[in-house]
C-alpha cells in the first residue's frame, strides 16, 4: 500500500508541475542512517532511462538526506543537465551536506515548511589506532573541528605566530598531520565543486554572490548540526529558494511514507538486543537505507548488520572438564587402557569445546562490534 500511495503522489507532483520527478530519499533512522553515495548516480540514471521517452523540459529531484560523499553532487547534477533543460530540487525535510550541494546546482529549490539545508563539512575517519577501546567506533574529524580549534586559540587573546605554530605542532602529536592535510585538500575540493554547481545554473549568480554563498556554507563558525530554514536560506544568498503551498502537504506526505519504510521513529539499538541475549552474534537483516523511485521503477538500498559481542580477556584460563567414562571391565588390563584411550580421543575434544563455550559465555562483556554486510540495491 505504501508503494502504491508513493507512486500516486509522485505522479501527482509531475502533473501539477509538468515535470519528471525522481525521489532520492535516505534513511535518517538513528544508528541506521543512509548515506549519499556514488552508486546512486547510476541508479538515478537508470530510473530516468526507464522513463524514456523523456520530456526534457524539467527534472524535479525529491531529495532528503543527512550526509554522505561530497563528490557525488557534481556528477549527478552534470548528468541531469545533459538530459534536461531545467533542474529543480524539492526539499520536504533534511537535505544536508551533499544534498545541500545538489540544491546549489538547481535552478529552483522548492523547500517545504520543515525543509532544512545545512553547512557543508567534511569528515575524515581517524586511523585504526584512534578508535575507541570499547566497541571499535571510528572517530572522525571535520573541517569545522580543525577550524574551531584555531578559532578558539585566536579567541584566547593575542596570539603570536610562534604560539600558533606551537599549537599546530602539539595538535599533530594527537594524530597524523597527514589527516589535517587530507581534510584541507578535501575541503578545498568540495568548495570547488560548490562553485561549479552554482555556475551550472541556467541563470547563475555573479561571482561575488557565489563567493558569499560558499563562504557562509563553509564558515569557521558553522556547526555541522546547524540547520538553514527556508527564510534563512535567502540570507545565505540562495535567492532561488521557493515555496509551493499547493504541494506542501503532498511532498510532506511522500516523505512521511519513506519514513515509515525506514522506521525513522524507531531508533536502532542492537546492543540492547544483545544485552537480553546469550548469543555472541546476532544478524539483523534487510535494513532499508535509501530509495531511488520514479513512476516506472523503485529501487531500495539495503544492508545486513551483524553485532558481535566482545568479551574481557581473562589473565588465566582454568577449566576442569568433567569426564565420565562408560562401564569398562577392569579385570583385563589389556582392554582397559586401549578402551580409555580410544574414548578420550573421540570425546575429549568435544568436552573441551563444550567447557570452553561455557567459559567464554561466563566472561563479562566489554563492548560490541558492528559489521555491515551485503549492501545492495534491489527492486521493490
Amino acid at each position: 500500500m505504501s508503494k502504491e500511495r508513493r507512486l500516486k503522489l509522485i505522479k501527482h507532483i509531475q502533473e501539477q508541475r509538468n515535470s519528471t520527478v525522481v525521489a532520492y530519499a535516505l534513511s535518517d533512522r538513528r544508528n541506521a542512517e543512509g548515506s549519499i553515495s556514488a552508486d546512486a548516480v547510476r541508479e538515478i540514471y537508470e530510473s530516468l532511462c526507464a522513463l524514456r521517452p523523456l520530456d526534457k523540459k524539467a527534472l524535479d529531484l525529491f531529495i532528503c538526506g543527512c550526509g554522505g560523499d561530497t563528490f557525488v553532487p557534481w556528477p549527478l547534477v552534470s548528468m541531469v543537465r545533459e538530459m534536461f533543460d531545467l533542474f529543480n530540487v524539492m526539499v520536504p525535510y533534511k537535505a544536508l551536506g551533499p544534498a545541500t550541494m545538489m540544491a546549489l546546482g538547481a535552478d529552483t529549490i522548492i523547500m517545504g515548511e520543515k525543509g532544512e539545508l545545512g553547512p557543508v563539512d567534511v569528515d575524515i575517519p581517524f586511523p585504526h589506532d584512534a578508535r575507541q577501546q570499547n566497541g571499535g567506533e571510528v572517530f572522525t574529524a571535520g573541517a569545522a573541528d580543525v577550524n574551531g580549534f584555531f578559532s578558539l586559540l585566536e579567541g584566547l587573546g593575542r596570539v603570536r605566530e610562534k604560539q600558533r605554530i606551537d599549537a599546530f605542532l602539539r595538535t599533530t602529536d594527537s594524530f597524523s598531520p597527514l589527516i589535517l592535510g587530507r581534510i584541507n585538500k578535501t575541503v578545498e575540493q568540495a568548495k570547488s565543486e560548490c562553485f561549479k554547481l552554482l555556475e551550472s545554473r541556467n541563470r547563475p549568480y555573479r561571482a561575488a554572490a557565489n563567493n558569499k554563498i560558499v563562504a557562509r556554507l563553509f564558515s569557521d563558525f558553522s556547526s555541522p548540526n546547524q540547520r538553514i530554514s527556508r527564510k534563512e536560506a535567502r540570507t545565505y544568498g540562495l535567492k532561488h529558494v521557493r515555496q509551493d503551498d499547493a504541494l506542501e502537504p503532498v511532498i510532506w506526505e511522500l516523505w512521511s511514507l519513506y519514513e515509515e519504510e525506514f522506521r525513522s521513529r524507531d531508533p536502532f539499538y542492537p546492543e540492547d538486543v544483545m544485552e537480553e541475549s546469550e548469543e555472541d552474534e546476532v544478524l539483523f537483516q534487510g535494513h532499508k537505507l535509501a530509495y531511488v523511485e520514479c513512476t516506472k521503477r523503485t529501487r531500495v538500498h539495503q544492508e545486513n548488520v551483524k553485532i558481535r559481542r566482545i568479551r574481557e580477556n581473562p589473565p588465566d584460563i582454568q577449566f576442569d572438564p568433567q569426564i565420565v567414562l562408560p562401564s569398562i571391565p577392569t579385570d583385563r588390563e589389556e582392554v582397559l587402557w586401549p578402551t580409555i584411550q580410544d574414548w578420550l580421543q573421540r570425546n575429549l575434544p568435544l568436552l573441551i569445546e563444550e567447557r570452553m563455550e561455557k567459559f567464554k559465555k561466563s566472561l563479562p562483556t566489554r563492548g560490541y562490534e558492528r559489521v555491515h554486510l551485503n549492501k545492495r540495491w534491489a527492486d521493490e
